[in-house]
């Protein structure tokens, strides 16, 4: 809402907006006769797809569970989505992973497959449970599929990363993990999406989310609505939105590492992540040698201490320009580690492709 409206103002468009009265959701089955100029919808079922599709008035898609939209569409790049996950659970030092998804789902099965192919990268295999879509659903479907996932989640090898579709769906890992009695995040680290943070903020341990552009979703799609009302062709091709970042609460806090001297360093480095420290200064506050933390990183993690170590500044940096637009880059450089605005913007080019001040306006 906050990208259309920002689309809107920019352009200096007068929008009027009509919202269900009471209701929390207005579908287009609901928008017979309605006599508006354009409608942004979030088409989850066939039905409502085939509604849109005979319109005579332009539909913009702001929803990826189908496969094929029958409007132009505006949302999230849902493999990269998984990437995300899998590089925020690999950082955890974890070797079992595991995917909690909907059957039938076109984002599902895209937050799968960046999902599966990241972890291939590093030779694992994640297990996968899929769940009914409840759209449209009624009476007692929640509890048995409640049922089913505590099973699956005694079945899993641990401890274990599960990344779940959603916050909604990541929720219910929580909570299937509490009835039964498994720890999070020391057995199950639990990862969700959207990072609604009515749902991440209110429940015990705190839930790590992967953030979307919302934003950025909502000013494509006023975008693209604009165009079909004046009378311009969109593209023909989706065009995703790159998430942000992954938030990191409690729920993957753990560090699944035996080595308690490498387990030291990893809370040591993500306690003073924005400390210039070396490696040589990690090696000695735990005692080893740089030699030993360097085989311990790779084996456990993949990576060097320094590679993790700067990636671990980046994400930071990332989500300063986020939640901080006023903020001087330089003043970010100083506040995750690097020591000037040049080193800062050639890494993050580096890392995502684009300048810190470029990414500001992806915002």
């Amino acid at each position: 809402m906050q990208g259309v409206f920002r689309y809107a103002a920019e352009h200096n468009l007068g929008w009027s907006y009509t919202i269900a009265p009471e209701s929390l959701t207005l579908s287009v089955l609901d928008l017979v006769d309605w006599p508006g100029d354009g409608v942004l919808a979030a088409l989850n079922t066939a039905e409502e797809a085939e509604h849109a599709a005979a319109m005579s008035i332009p539909v913009v898609n702001i929803s990826s569970t189908l496969a094929e939209s029958p409007s132009p569409r505006s949302m999230v790049d849902n493999v990269a989505v998984g990437r995300i996950a899998a590089e925020h659970l690999l950082t955890r030092g974890l070797q079992q992973f595991a995917f909690y998804g909907l059957r039938d789902v076109e984002y599902s099965k895209r937050r799968w497959m960046g999902f599966n192919q990241r972890l291939a990268q590093n030779g694992f295999e994640p297990q996968k449970h899929l769940a009914t879509p409840t759209f449209g659903f009624i009476g007692k479907v929640w509890i048995k599929q409640h049922e089913e996932l505590i099973a699956w989640l005694e079945s899993l090898e641990k401890p274990v990363g599960v990344f779940a579709v959603s916050d909604y769906r990541a929720r219910h890992v929580l909570d299937a993990c509490e009835q039964a009695g498994i720890p999070s995040p020391q057995q199950v680290a639990v990862l969700g999406v959207d990072n609604e943070q009515v749902i991440c903020d209110h429940v015990v341990p705190r839930l790590s989310s992967v953030a979307r552009n919302d934003t950025l979703e909502g000013y494509r799609a006023a975008e693209l609505l604009h165009r079909c009302l004046r009378g311009e062709a969109p593209a023909d091709a989706d065009e995703p939105v790159p998430p942000l970042e992954v938030v990191s609460r409690e729920s993957t806090a753990a560090f699944a590492v035996a080595d308690t001297r490498l387990r030291q360093a990893l809370e040591y480095l993500l306690d003073n992540v924005t400390d210039p420290i070396t490696v040589e200064e990690l090696a000695e506050h735990v005692d080893v040698s740089r030699r030993w933390l360097e085989y311990a990183f790779r084996d456990a993690l993949g990576e060097t201490p320094y590679q993790y170590l700067q990636r671990q500044r980046l994400l930071l940096a990332k989500r300063l320009l986020t939640e901080e637009p006023d903020a001087k880059v330089y003043r970010i450089a100083q506040r995750t580690g690097f020591s000037s605005v040049k080193q800062l913007s050639a890494a993050f080019q580096r890392a995502f492709g684009v300048t810190p001040g470029d990414y500001r306006k992806l915002l």
